[in-house]
């Protein structure tokens, strides 16, 4: 009962915020421009339904049968002014984002900043967002805007990776391998979301929280600020600063849409370099063209948001793409409009 509250309370609040937001937005293309024909079906709506129900469903059961412990968020009361605070903020940006996806150059307005050390790719206002990844107001608000595309399951959606993690975990262990021997990798961690989830469940396991925005950094070290096994790195998915061979699980969490596809090869590359042999890597990213019957919402995101990337990364083949570095698909996980997929290092 207390699961289904918390979620159907984060289910309507969020779906308040979607409606709002779809208002101040309006049309997703320029006016006077006839939106372009689409290449796939109308979705079905009814698998849309069952999915998104499904996801909590499957994750309730993992909660009542142990595999990880209750959401931290529904087993504390929400803070009502921190609440409207970030619905204010959330509104005052959607504003923003409306203005910067109707003007020409909206997408990469962060380039005039000229951060030193920074990629190209990487300098740009992905989904039209105000600083990009560059700044601390970006950072605290991306997760209500996440939250709010996806009506309240974005979280739920990340978690699909816990029981996979858990079974590794409970293998190694049956070899002799405690938690405290292993080292875990989230790299491209963002405000942390998944990385407070696993700190939070494995408490003893060794956790490096790798990003390349010392904002996002920064909000992730408050989102797991409950955690003593958590270390920070500021640096790019293709240049980790891991030794080779040298850890045992790894993440990434809405990365890969985001990288070029010569990027993409890179990074992927840099994961198997530093996984030791037999190393397990997750990989928490959208759903692909293929995977559902939903393409359409696929192909109306990165028209509706900047996403320049998102196109390419729906029809890249995952496990040829991490074959080529000796990383194995064993298995995968659709969760309502993400896929974990995990890979494992010959």
């Amino acid at each position: 009962m207390a699961y289904s509250t918390a979620q159907s309370a984060r289910i309507g609040w969020y779906t308040l915020h979607y409606v709002a937001g779809r208002h101040i937005v309006g049309p997703l293309t320029p006016p006077g421009h006839p939106p372009k024909p689409m290449r796939s079906p109308a979705p079905d709506f009814n698998e849309l339904r069952t999915a998104f129900r499904s996801l909590f469903q499957r994750e309730w059961k993992d909660i009542e049968t142990g595999v990880y412990k209750m959401p931290r968020d529904l087993r504390r009361a929400p803070n009502p002014l921190r609440a409207v605070r970030s619905a204010r903020d959330y509104l005052a940006e959607a504003r923003a984002v409306s203005r910067r996806a109707h003007v020409k150059g909206g997408g990469v307005e962060v380039r005039a900043q000229k951060r030193e050390g920074l990629p190209g790719y990487y300098l740009q206002n992905f989904h039209f967002q105000s600083d990009g990844w560059l700044s601390e107001r970006s950072a605290q608000i991306y997760d209500t805007q996440v939250e709010t595309l996806f009506t309240g399951a974005a979280d739920a959606m990340r978690r699909r990776a816990l029981p996979i993690l858990r079974r590794e975990v409970d293998r190694l262990a049956a070899e002799g391998r405690s938690e405290a021997d292993l080292a875990m990798a989230d790299v491209a961690c963002g405000t942390g979301r998944l990385l407070a989830e696993v700190a939070d469940n494995f408490p003893k396991l060794p956790l490096h929280a790798v990003d390349l925005s010392d904002s996002y950094l920064n909000a992730a070290r408050r989102n797991a600020s409950f955690a003593r096994n958590v270390t920070y790195v500021q640096a790019p998915a293709e240049s980790l600063p891991f030794a080779d061979g040298s850890l045992d699980v790894l993440t990434t969490v809405y990365l890969f849409h985001e990288l070029p596809p010569k990027v993409r090869r890179q990074v992927a590359a840099e994961i198997a370099r530093v996984l030791r042999p037999g190393g397990l890597y997750l990989h928490v990213d959208s759903i692909q063209y293929g995977d559902t019957g939903l393409d359409i919402l696929l192909e109306t995101f990165p028209r509706a948001l900047h996403e320049p990337y998102y196109d390419s990364y729906c029809k890249e083949d995952l496990p040829a793409l991490f074959a080529e570095h000796g990383l194995a698909a064993e298995e995968k996980d659709l969760g309502f409009l993400t896929k974990v997929n995990a890979f494992r290092k010959a």
